[in-house]
């Protein structure tokens, strides 16, 4: 549940701070970025109505009463939120300014992207090795942090702890692929045939950070519904 904190740092989000829009429609997921004008605290969200090329191609469905999910990264904080929250467009204005007026949310989805703090996903990825493209274990991320996190593939017994991988993790925009280093390996559920394996990043924080907040954005693209 979202906390007062919470809505406090959605009210104090810095003008021109990067948005993503996704519209919900019958037959399609669309994705807009735009940037946030200001906020009125329990009324409303003011963004940037766009002029390129994807919102001229998204423009049948920026109306009134369309539903949108809304992403943005807080990166005032030293702790970097990320919020997400499900709302309504009120109205879209293109005389005195073009601004896209979305009511005001009445609940607040957040991630905080704390140095120790892993994160609860699940994104599917695979692991490749370094010097070629040869996949070496299939599956799913299911925790990230800024040092590390937890990669979840079918059980084997010949991979060696401190090897260095590349995790590969299909975004929809982008492919990311990541140095990681295997540190543990641990075995679920006999019967799943699982294993679970721990890995760190490298030591640019501010990369891992940079990367952290792509895949917890894609994340959040699926669990705010």
């Amino acid at each position: 549940m979202p906390t007062e904190k919470d809505f406090k740092t959605l009210d104090s989000l810095s003008c021109n701070t990067e948005v993503h829009l996704q519209l919900l429609t019958p037959t399609q997921t669309i994705r807009l970025r735009s940037r946030l004008i200001g906020i009125d605290p329990g009324r409303a969200v003011i963004l940037s109505l766009g002029h390129d090329k994807s919102w001229q191609n998204a423009s049948a469905f920026i109306r009134e009463r369309q539903t949108v999910i809304i992403r943005v990264v807080n990166r005032d904080e030293q702790d970097a939120n990320i919020l997400a929250f499900r709302s309504t467009i009120q109205q879209v204005v293109s005389t005195t300014g073009r601004w896209l007026i979305v009511t005001y949310p009445r609940e607040l989805q957040t991630v905080a992207l704390r140095q120790h703090s892993r994160v609860p996903i699940h994104i599917e990825a695979n692991l490749t090795a370094v010097d070629s493209n040869e996949t070496i274990a299939s599956g799913h991320l299911k925790d990230i942090s800024i040092k590390g996190g937890a990669f979840v593939a079918a059980a084997r017994s010949d991979l060696i702890i401190d090897s260095q991988f590349q995790l590969n993790i299909a975004l929809e925009e982008e492919m990311l692929s990541i140095a990681v280093t295997l540190k543990n390996q641990q075995e679920l559920e006999p019967q799943s045939g699982l294993a679970q394996y721990g890995f760190v990043l490298g030591d640019d924080e501010q990369m891992n950070t940079e990367l952290i907040q792509k895949i917890v954005l894609q994340h959040l693209t699926s669990t705010t519904k």
